[in-house]
């Protein structure tokens, strides 16, 4: 049995995975860094909307569309 034969020189190593997804991974490492950057991020962006739809709310009230 030579050193060939051996099942693990046989199946591929997970490290190698050839040219999968490299633009993934730095989309990935890009958001990473902006969240750790932005914290608040999703935060701030539910208070806008949340915002957005209390004065759509009352501009629909008051322009006579909730009768």
């Amino acid at each position: 049995m030579g050193i060939r034969d051996r099942d693990y020189m046989k199946r591929p190593s997970d490290d190698e995975g050839g040219n999968s997804a490299p633009s993934a991974s730095k989309v990935e490492a890009f958001f990473s860094e902006f969240l750790r950057k932005h914290p608040r991020l999703f935060l701030v962006i539910l208070l806008v909307l949340a915002a957005a739809i209390l004065i759509a709310a009352i501009v629909a009230k008051i322009s006579g569309g909730g009768n």
